[in-house]
């Protein structure tokens, strides 16, 4: 019996230590910090294309800009009426797509890299800067009425 009562307080004594240890939030990291340098992640984004003014740099490489009405973007990224500005980036044109003058309305995915904080550091001042290094324009989709 006595056993039982030691093992009983003991357990109780460390359930509250454990407790205490615990910190209710995260602690912020200083401004300064290593952690707080920007650092790069996957980008992936998709929506609906406005309008394509590209110029073919060779091997289904193309420069210049996309206007695209983004729909999904990881990262918390923008979303909305975004301009990328391609610099030879790989351009897939799916089946039933012009390559010279894709038509508005078409689907488009983008994959790339985006600059990003991690989450407890201060954003004030902090833009992030996307890069995208590949595009998937395919015909438009089926719009529900």
């Amino acid at each position: 019996m006595k056993r039982v009562a030691v093992l009983g307080v003991l357990g109780a004594l460390l359930l509250a230590v454990s407790a205490q240890a615990t910190p209710e939030y995260a602690p912020v990291p200083p401004a300064g910090s290593h952690h707080c340098l920007p650092h790069a992640s996957g980008y992936n984004a998709s929506g609906v294309l406005l309008s394509a003014s590209l110029t073919t740099a060779g091997h289904g490489r193309y420069s210049g800009t996309l206007e695209v009405k983004l729909g999904k973007a990881n990262h918390r990224a923008p979303l909305g009426d975004q301009t990328f500005t391609l610099a030879a980036a790989k351009v897939k044109f799916h089946h039933g797509v012009d390559s010279t003058a894709p038509a508005p309305g078409s689907r488009v995915k983008l994959h790339g890299k985006i600059t990003t904080l991690s989450k407890h550091c201060p954003t004030e001042g902090f833009t992030p800067t996307i890069t995208v290094k590949k595009v998937d324009v395919s015909h438009p989709g089926h719009h529900k009425s």
